[in-house]
């Protein structure tokens, strides 16, 4: 509290101030307001005339009462919430969306990575082709099946369990396109299925004949050499002499002819069963590769790449499959070109 008082007259404490013992009384010995220059403020005004000194003051400074705050609680710390799982979605991308730019880039370059076309090609092999599917892929293989890489610019899965009204629509791509695309969508799954049931029946028989192929002529050679037979080749459509081996032939495709028919009806995905070294599991028949090391739980096998592995079998299977399919349709048309077998043309590949 500040009080003005006239000079000459006693400070008198307010009511309500309490004074201990030894306090000091002031006196304003100055006019009233009269205080130290500006000059003097500014060098300090301890012991300038007027202002009394606080040298030999006793006394006990008391500060005012506070009231007491209750303490602030402390606050529980706050959990901390994991982020949730960001969950994929199973649709395909929007249209014209950056992940679906991106997943049509993929499918491109999978097969076509320089978006080639077939401008250039006369008119009637280009209506063999969808321009689309050259440079994207089509919506029905979507990568869910092994080998899966977005191949089919000709529209052949139209083609499907073929039928006498297969051929109103199977003369160009745009027609075959058209027919699947007004398929049901079960149809057009049962349709993709049937192809792939194909292929690997193909890719098996394809395998079988590229590997007997050269060992024909390999080994018997020059018993094909002799005159009036192939001139060293293989006996086939092209060569010739193949009926001569008709019971060999019966043989062979007699039990493959027979399993077909038997499972006619099914698309078995080409398991039938029959995995007698158990490269994919457990042997199958058991006691087909009859062997002990072979009929245990544990296997030879066991140790080899991808063994076990279901998937990884028929994606190796689907790839020498269809290398297999290139090999043999190669072979029989260069030797029908040539006149001479395969061994002698590209001898680099089969040791001599």
């Amino acid at each position: 509290m500040l009080c003005l008082i006239h000079a000459n007259t006693a400070f008198a404490p307010p009511t309500g101030l309490t004074m201990h013992t030894n306090a000091v009384s002031l006196r304003a010995t100055g006019p009233l307001m009269a205080g130290p220059s500006r000059k003097e403020r500014k060098a300090g005004v301890e012991g300038v005339e007027g202002v009394p000194s606080t040298e030999g003051v006793e006394g006990v400074v008391m500060p005012a009462p506070v009231e007491s705050v209750a303490p602030v609680e402390s606050v529980a710390p706050v959990e901390s919430v994991a982020p949730a799982e960001q969950v994929e979605s199973k649709l395909p991308p929007i249209a014209g969306s950056t992940k679906a730019t991106m997943v049509n880039a993929y499918k491109r370059t999978a097969w076509n990575p320089e978006g080639l076309d077939v401008a250039s090609l006369p008119g009637p092999l280009k209506a063999q082709f969808v321009p689309e599917y050259l440079k994207t892929a089509p919506a029905y293989l979507d990568g869910s099946l092994p080998g899966d890489v977005g191949f089919d610019p000709w529209g052949l899965v139209a083609l499907a369990s073929p039928t006498a009204e297969t051929d109103k629509f199977a003369r160009t791509a745009a027609d075959r396109d058209a027919k699947f695309a007004a398929m049901a969508p079960e149809a057009q799954t049962e349709a993709l299925k049937w192809m792939r049931e194909s292929e690997i029946k193909h890719s098996r028989l394809a395998m079988l004949a590229a590997a007997g192929w050269p060992l024909a002529e390999l080994y018997s050679g020059e018993g094909l050499a002799r005159e009036g037979w192939t001139n060293g080749r293989a006996p086939s459509l092209f060569n010739g002499h193949l009926l001569d081996f008709l019971p060999a032939l019966v043989l062979v495709f007699g039990p493959i002819a027979y399993l077909e028919f038997q499972n006619k009806d099914t698309l078995p995905e080409g398991d039938y069963g029959f995995d007698p070294m158990g490269l994919a599991g457990e042997q199958r028949p058991y006691g087909a590769f009859p062997f002990d090391a072979f009929l245990k739980k544990s296997t030879p096998i066991d140790g080899v790449r991808y063994a076990k592995d279901m998937d990884a079998m028929r994606l190796a299977e689907l790839k020498n499959g269809r290398l297999a399919m290139m090999a043999i349709t190669g072979m029989a048309v260069q030797e029908f070109v040539w006149g001479t077998p395969v061994v002698q043309q590209t001898p680099f590949f089969f040791g001599r």
